[in-house]
């Protein structure tokens, strides 16, 4: 079924909340010690996983959707 547009509005915003914190989880791994990046980054691709998820869900295009690096 396809989302209606309120529900496509929640999944979007979910979706850039989820990427704006795995985002900044990206920089931090940077700053942190060796094992503890390692749990941050993991933390960072699951949450781009989730807004991923969230974007397919909204029927966003996946020629449209980023990729986490």
């Amino acid at each position: 079924t396809h989302p209606t547009v309120a529900e496509h509005d929640e999944l979007l915003a979910t979706a850039s909340v989820l990427r704006s914190r795995a985002d900044g989880l990206s920089r931090i791994a940077a700053d942190v010690p060796a094992l503890a990046a390692v749990a941050v980054r993991r933390r960072a691709q699951e949450l781009e996983l989730a807004a991923w998820v969230a974007e397919v869900q909204a029927g966003v295009p996946e020629d449209q959707i980023r990729f986490a690096a």
